[in-house]
């Protein structure tokens, strides 16, 4: 099992992640998406342990990360063992999947993983070959998932409309995903929600700090 760093979501999952499951974490931007799926690799990666962290927005910044990792006295080093793959498109993404297959990791991440197939299917007449591939790319995950006998991470941004709160290809990742954490901001208040057809929803509220996302007691 692979620990969240956060006792209330580690005992929700029964210790931590669990091999074989694929995790969504989503949310709006800045509510701490990468930091908490970031935050599970820790104890793996003090135990010398592989991880990958697939970037599909070229976003990620190891300087956060290395603040995380240094606010709780952990050596710098430790990061040596976390493999960063820039994905610029999604045949990219296909073929990091393949190579993955006689990789030695304990954990994969991708950090954001509908982005690229928004951005490169984004007309209304490539609708049916964005599904198709997208579709294709989850099973090719799942199969993944099983044959590594991992956990896998992934993070999905939800984007707000008029007071409309949604998310892309919601319904494609559906049959694919066995557990969700949600992370809302409301006013000043952080809080997270966990679902999964194993367990009714549980919420707690959080914070964001220098050494990543703590729970906080709801008021």
């Amino acid at each position: 099992m692979i620990s969240s760093q956060i006792d209330s979501l580690d005992k929700i999952f029964s210790g931590g992640l669990q091999n074989g499951i694929i995790t969504e974490i989503s949310g709006l931007r800045g509510t701490g998406k990468t930091q908490l799926a970031l935050q599970f690799a820790i104890e793996s990666l003090s135990d010398n342990k592989k991880i990958l962290f697939i970037d599909t927005t070229v976003e990620f910044r190891p300087e956060r990360f290395l603040q995380i990792i240094q606010s709780r006295n952990l050596s710098p080093s430790i990061l040596e063992n976390l493999h960063v793959s820039h994905v610029t498109d999604t045949q990219k993404q296909f073929e990091i999947l393949k190579n993955l297959e006689n990789d030695d990791f304990s954990l994969l991440i991708i950090d954001n993983i509908t982005d690229l197939f928004s951005f490169e299917y984004s007309k209304k007449e490539h609708l049916i070959e964005k599904n198709t591939n997208f579709g294709n790319y989850m099973i090719k995950l799942s199969k993944l998932t099983q044959i590594k006998n991992i956990p896998i991470i992934i993070t999905n941004q939800i984007f707000s409309h008029d007071d409309i709160k949604y998310q892309r290809m919601h319904m494609h990742l559906e049959n694919y995903i066995h557990q969700k954490i949600q992370l809302e901001k409301i006013k000043n208040k952080y809080i997270c929600k966990v679902s999964s057809p194993f367990i009714r929803e549980i919420k707690f509220d959080y914070k964001i700090t220098n050494s990543g996302i703590e729970e906080t007691e709801s008021i």
